[in-house]
């Protein structure tokens, strides 16, 4: 299995998508996906890539969890993950 690559929104490398973080800002539901040595923003809201795919229970837990927030914005964050597929080329990845 080849690990994939994905863009940091913030540092714009190229980094193992299994050691980045996907984060939400709460003032305005958008997601990113950034890399570990990415600068932080004030309210950053982030969940580790390994920590969300480890299991599909820790997957569940994730999205419920989400959902909870009062921020959460299920078409920005179906936006987020179809911008991010096309943009690093995850496309026939099941």
């Amino acid at each position: 299995m080849q690990l994939k690559t994905a863009r940091c929104e913030r540092t714009d490398r190229k980094v193992l998508l299994s050691k980045g973080f996907f984060v939400a800002y709460p003032g305005t539901g958008e997601l990113s996906f950034i890399s570990v040595d990415a600068p932080e923003q004030h309210g950053d809201y982030w969940i580790a890539v390994k920590d969300i795919v480890k299991s599909p229970e820790a997957l569940v837990d994730w999205m419920a969890h989400l959902n909870e927030k009062p921020w959460f914005n299920a078409k920005k964050f179906a936006d987020f993950f179809t911008r991010f597929r096309k943009e690093n080329n995850f496309f026939g990845s099941l």
